[in-house]
């Protein structure tokens, strides 16, 4: 999948996604879910890494997505990386002492050896 603002790809068992916008609200989050939901239902993809390298600002609600997704792909085994977090987003993660849950790497190929 690719549009203007978020690519996807998957190598095997492993989903990249890269979120190319500056500040993510909700709803796009909410497709991001979705269609990672999509790629372990169909394509057997098990482990997902979020490129956040762009995003500047990550709306608090957008963590309930990501637990959500964390919730349902935990009972394939499954595991949620995240890469090359700015400094707003890995606030976010750590005020919340999500960052225990989600881990956290500097770039993408860090977050798959992870795996």
């Amino acid at each position: 999948m690719n549009t203007d603002d978020l690519d996807i790809e998957q190598d095997g068992q492993i989903v990249t996604a890269k979120l190319h916008d500056a500040e993510v609200a909700f709803g796009r989050m909410q497709e991001l879910v979705d269609a990672c939901m999509d790629k372990m239902r169909y394509d057997k993809a098990q482990h997902f890494v979020f490129d956040m390298t762009e995003v500047e600002f990550l709306a608090s609600a957008c963590i309930g997505a990501l637990v959500q997704l964390l919730q349902d792909i935990e009972q394939h085994r499954g595991q949620i990386a995240l890469a090359g977090c700015q400094e707003n987003v890995s606030f976010l993660f750590k005020v919340t002492r999500l960052d225990s849950v989600f881990p956290m790497f500097d770039d993408v190929e860090e977050a798959v050896e992870s795996f």
